[in-house]
């Protein structure tokens, strides 16, 4: 499912809904006053792996060990890839 942007009209706040395309458009109720919100049109989130300020978590597993850290960022022990 896809992450769409809302915007309450009474108090203004914006916020994100996971749903279903079929569900869009639909107006979504704000989950700070209650109110039907509508949804916002915003640019594209892209994401490229070459990008030197990502820093959000990233899960992997070595062996039967997962955790999340940031990239390039975890203490692995010699020969162990991040």
């Amino acid at each position: 499912m896809r992450r769409y942007d809302f915007e309450c009209e009474m108090c203004g706040e914006r916020f994100d809904v996971e749903r279903p395309t079929a569900e869009a458009g639909a107006p979504a109720a704000c989950p700070f006053c209650g109110e039907p919100a509508r949804r916002v049109f915003t640019a594209p989130r892209f994401l490229f792996k070459g990008d030197p300020t990502e820093n959000r978590p990233v899960w992997h597993n070595h062996g039967a060990f997962g955790h999340a850290h940031a990239p390039r960022r975890g203490h692995h022990p010699p020969g162990i890839d991040e």
